[in-house]
């Protein structure tokens, strides 16, 4: 009673501090409105999330001494973070995009992101060695969260309007204007209707630089990993496609290979438990 009592009294800073912070994100998103994601493209996401592991790095290896720490560490933080993630994935489920930019929703995944980071620093070995198992599967989990978090920035959506003459101008969401290292050109475009007329399959015949492809709706095409190319609108004069580049999705699909490892060995270590 006594120690739990004492537990109570050492956490209630670090309680009253991420209580503070998830009100301000909540002050900050009826304030400002969503969080500036673009500001943070490449280089300084890499840099920010460098000197975000250098600061979990030193704050573990004084865990001795710093309660925030030891908070962090603690099962109550922990049971607090698999409810902020579920929370985040349900809103998230109904959202998708608008709320994944919200200050609320990008405080929650970098809390949750701080404790998997501490929690593998302190669990990927014991006296036995280490603990591979555990490794993979959380490093799966690490690399899946982290390239969504701090990949977001580096994510462009492109809209290109498409006619018969070739084009490499975009424009992005926010209204800027880029070009494409390769050209698009409207070759040709189908539309197939029911017996009833409605029309059920659109597809539009693309040229991308010298080879002809076929676009269907939600059915993109792939000019290189990474990247995809989505059918959005036709009009008389062309057609508007969308450009959605990813380039941390290498990252994402190693932890979700890491992810599908560690569950794996999870398995032969339950059936080599069952077979003994």
């Amino acid at each position: 009673m006594l120690n739990e009592m004492g537990k109570a009294q050492k956490y209630r800073m670090p309680r009253i501090a991420l209580t503070v912070i998830a009100v301000a994100l909540f002050v900050l998103q009826w304030l400002l409105g969503d969080f500036p994601v673009w500001l943070f493209a490449a280089p300084i996401n890499i840099l920010l999330c460098a000197l975000w592991l250098i600061a979990l790095w030193e704050g573990y290896r004084r865990r001795a001494t710093s309660t925030v720490v030891q908070y962090l560490l603690s099962a109550e933080a922990t049971y607090t973070a698999l409810g902020v993630a579920a929370t985040i994935a349900l809103v998230l489920g109904l959202q998708s995009e608008p709320a994944m930019t919200s200050w609320p929703v990008v405080g929650g995944i970098l809390f949750v992101q701080s404790i998997l980071t501490l929690v593998i620093l302190r669990g990927w070995r014991n006296e036995n060695g280490v603990r591979w198992r555990f490794l993979i599967t959380h490093c799966g989990l690490w690399l899946a969260v982290a390239s969504a978090f701090f990949g977001a920035p580096d994510k462009q959506i492109l809209r290109v309007q498409v006619g018969s003459a070739p084009t490499r101008e975009a424009l992005s969401e926010q209204g800027r204007r880029s070009y494409l290292d390769y050209e698009l050109r409207l070759d040709d475009f189908e539309v197939e209707h029911s017996k009833s007329g409605t029309p059920e399959r659109f597809c539009a015949s693309v040229a991308v630089d010298d080879k002809v492809v076929d676009i269907e709706v939600n059915s993109p095409y792939s000019p290189r990993f990474g990247e995809d190319i989505y059918l959005m609108n036709y009009a008389p004069d062309g057609c508007l496609l969308q450009v959605v580049r990813e380039p941390w999705r290498g990252i994402t699909a190693t932890g979700i290979a890491l992810l599908l490892l560690g569950a794996f060995m999870l398995f032969m270590q339950g059936f080599q438990k069952r077979a003994r």
